[in-house]
């Protein structure tokens, strides 16, 4: 029988060159072969506790995303209504602050705070509730201490769009009951949206702005297209957002949620 070419001692302790005498002897003595066998043994129980754990973490996190959907699904639409209504607020009142667009009513630019006003209230025209051209900057005094400032709101929207959209708006009374799922996609669109013009400094083209508009459009929330922009500036990572998220979508992307 042929020599076997030497190899060197798989115990790391030792790792001296030998001879084997049978194929696959990869230590040299009984001695590196205990050693080598525990830890061997080491690996393979570390392994099976890591497994374990891993298998343990994931039923928990399955367990955590059943409560939660458990949690969701006795949660009242009023619920899901305040979340969706807080995004799409604020998406509105960051686009036209990055436009650097005043008060709808009163046209101040310095407040105390800033407040997304609806022209139709909530309680009168809740399926309104998301529209965009029902939406503009306000500032907390119009908004909180003078109840809307409604008459110098629609001065403001007739001189904006003409009185053709504001009449249009005015008798826009089709009921529309909002179900979760739409809440929900509405939702992510105005958060994804909010991201990524914070992402950007707040500063955006007016094509860029258009853009985000006409997909808003399809959603019955942002402005009418064709409103007059202010030119901004905008750094490349936005531009790539636009490229790659959801932002340019194909006309059967996401249907309208309200006629």
């Amino acid at each position: 029988m042929a020599k076997l070419p030497r190899r060197k001692c798989a115990n790391k302790e030792c790792r001296q060159w030998f001879h084997p005498i049978r194929e696959g002897q990869i230590v040299c003595s009984y001695q590196c072969a205990s050693a080598v066998g525990k830890e061997q043994t080491r690996k393979a129980r570390e392994a099976a506790q890591r497994k374990a754990q891993s298998l343990q973490r994931a039923a928990e996190k399955k367990e955590r995303a059943t409560w939660r959907q458990r949690k969701a699904a006795v949660k009242p639409l009023k619920h899901w209504i305040d979340l969706t209504q807080r995004a799409v607020n604020d998406i509105c009142r960051e686009t036209e602050l990055a436009e650097g667009l005043g008060c709808i009513s009163c046209g101040t630019k310095t407040a105390f705070a800033w407040h997304a006003g609806h022209y139709r209230t909530t309680a009168a025209a809740g399926h309104l509730r998301f529209t965009r051209f029902n939406i503009h900057l306000q500032c907390d005094v119009c908004n909180v201490y003078k109840s809307g400032n409604i008459e110098a709101y629609r001065t403001a929207l007739v001189e904006r769009y003409g009185e053709a959209a504001v009449l249009a708006l005015e008798n826009n009374n089709t009921p529309h009951r909002w179900t979760v799922e739409e809440l929900k996609e509405i939702r992510l669109a105005a958060l994804a949206d909010l991201r990524a013009l914070k992402k950007a400094g707040g500063r955006m083209k007016p094509e860029l702005i258009e853009i985000l508009r006409m997909r808003w459009q399809r959603l019955r929330i942002y402005r009418r297209p064709g409103s007059v922009l202010v030119d901004y500036r905008i750094p490349a990572q936005f531009c790539s957002y636009l490229s790659v998220h959801r932002i340019l979508l194909n006309e059967h992307s996401i249907p309208p949620v309200c006629t």
